[in-house]
């Protein structure tokens, strides 16, 4: 988006140069331009889609003839409170098109049934179990590399996603020598050398309302996004345990558990209006878009081609040692 000219910023930045001319740093300052310059991502160019599923063949082909680069987003089908079922897929879905047109990459659409965690006590959540997901991912993941996608970055938005994510990028790793990324779209941010690295809830009181209304905006589902529905509220049993008081978790509980009530995932359904879903659809849109707009993406895919060349030397250097890519 073109900034609206502002005299006094240009008077400043005027001043600062004559500044350097006269104290002989003009040279510099030239030099780190042109550095800024060399470095500066090119605007990603127009595509009819930048879903791989939309493209075709030779669409793909075509691409691949330029760049690498595929977000692949995932998520289960599970409860979730006043929300479609599948929304902590359509979550990762929208940022990954959102990445996409900013680094120049495609989105693979469609992984949206995963390990859900402990919501199996709602019928409306379908169960895999992580031990049946990671195989089918792999396969997914090892046909990507053979298409030529070498920067491939996962995407999801659910909890439990790492028991699933986690073995998969360093299987894929030790098996490809690929460097397979994965990342929540919580990572999503601007981020400062130094300080802690932004987390789930972050941003405004309400931002988990705003993404997940957002996401289906950017979608084009937000009408699935019900109106006027809501349930009934009951009392509530709760698990009287309290193991992770001794062992911190991680993401969700050290050890398993369900929920003892679906609605604890998301809480009860309550009434929408219209008005108040199109006004969260606009402004989760704007939240997002500008999470991706502060986040540099391309500076992640420069490093992970580092990582990629790297590894390849090590493959050189340390040849059988190595694990995987055919023995």
């Amino acid at each position: 988006m073109k900034r609206p000219f502002d005299p006094a910023v240009r008077a400043l930045s005027l001043a600062g140069l004559a500044a350097l001319l006269f104290s002989g740093a003009a040279p510099a300052l030239a030099q780190s331009q042109a550095g800024a310059q060399q470095t500066a991502a090119k605007p990603a160019p127009k595509m009819r889609s930048r879903l791989m599923t939309t493209l075709t063949g030779w669409e793909v082909e075509d691409y691949l003839k330029r760049n690498d680069v595929i977000f692949v987003p995932v998520g289960p089908v599970e409860q979730n409170g006043g929300n479609p079922t599948d929304v902590e897929y359509v979550i990762p879905l929208a940022y990954a098109q959102e990445l996409a047109e900013k680094a120049d990459g495609l989105v693979m659409p469609y992984l949206a049934y995963f390990y859900p965690g402990g919501t199996t006590t709602s019928r409306g959540t379908v169960y895999v179990s992580t031990s049946d997901s990671l195989p089918y991912l792999k396969a997914l993941t090892r046909s990507l590399i053979r298409q030529g996608f070498r920067r491939i970055i996962f995407l999801t938005s659910h909890g439990p996603s790492q028991q699933t994510m986690l073995p998969l990028v360093r299987e894929i790793f030790d098996e490809e020598h690929v460097p397979v990324l994965w990342m929540g779209t919580d990572m999503v941010r601007k981020s400062e050398p130094g300080q802690p690295r932004p987390g789930f809830g972050d941003g405004p009181p309400n931002g988990r309302n705003l993404v997940s209304y957002g996401a289906y905006q950017l979608v084009g589902r937000l009408s699935d996004m019900p109106v006027g529905l809501s349930q009934p509220e009951h009392e509530i049993e709760r698990d009287p345990s309290a193991v992770s008081r001794y062992v911190p978790p991680f993401s969700g509980t050290p050890a398993g558990s369900f929920y003892p009530d679906a609605v604890l995932h998301g809480g009860f359904v309550k009434p929408v209006t219209e008005q108040e879903r199109a006004q969260w659809g606009r402004e989760g849109a704007d939240l997002i878009r500008s999470q991706v707009a502060s986040f540099d993406v391309n500076g992640l895919l420069t490093e992970l081609r580092k990582r990629d060349e790297f590894t390849k030397k090590l493959e050189k250097k340390y040849g059988d040692l190595l694990p995987g890519r055919g023995r």
